[in-house]
């Protein structure tokens, strides 16, 4: 079934803008909140805000530039994941509980932003690896998010760093996961579009 293209490029305008509010909104929680998981779904929500972008730039385009973006979305992931995991690493030596209460409305707020999401992404949700990654990005956040109020919890119930340490690592688990599912899917039409290629010149 061929994809509904202004359909699409229309709910990855919605989606783009509710990622864009919520990264602003949840980078400066993490910073006055003090909290890792949170940095953590604020670099999830800016690397889904330019996923998206990316996807409406290339809707229209080759499906070998398509899966192309789509690796270089799977390593921004993962860079991402790199420098979260560093930022990780020194807030465990310096200790400082994070304010759960922030964390709490964060993760809250980011939950309901993504709901919205997966409500306008559902019927998108299969096709090629652009239309996956989108897929991914949002569910991945949808989990870290709850990963985050989970770990306010925690922190309000021990006074400890580290269920927003432990947050924070399972949610570059899930990030890391996610660019690998992109990946796999991604260099699969790469080679599909090249043996189409080859068949052609045959």
């Amino acid at each position: 079934m061929p994809i509904d293209l202004p359909g699409y490029k229309k709910v990855l305008y919605i989606v783009f803008g509710i990622h864009i509010f919520m990264f602003i909104v949840s980078f400066n929680a993490a910073l006055f909140g003090n909290s890792s998981s949170v940095l953590a779904d604020s670099i999830d929500f800016i690397g889904d805000a330019a996923s998206y972008a990316s996807s409406m730039y290339v809707i229209n385009k080759s499906r070998a530039i398509r899966a192309y973006l789509s690796i270089a979305k799977a390593i921004t992931m993962l860079a991402f994941s790199l420098l979260v995991i560093i930022y990780t690493i020194f807030k465990i030596n310096d200790g400082i509980v994070p304010n759960y209460e922030i964390m709490g409305a964060s993760g809250i707020l980011g939950i309901i932003s993504h709901l919205i999401c997966v409500y306008y992404l559902f019927r998108f949700r299969k096709g090629d690896s652009n239309q996956i990654s989108s897929w991914v990005c949002t569910i991945n956040d949808l989990i870290s998010n709850t990963l985050t109020v989970i770990a306010a919890y925690f922190v309000m119930a021990t006074n400890s760093i580290f269920p927003d340490i432990l947050a924070a690592f399972l949610i570059v688990g899930v990030a890391i996961y996610g660019a690998i599912t992109i990946l796999k899917q991604a260099t699969k039409e790469i080679r599909e579009v090249g043996d189409t290629e080859k068949l052609e010149t045959t």
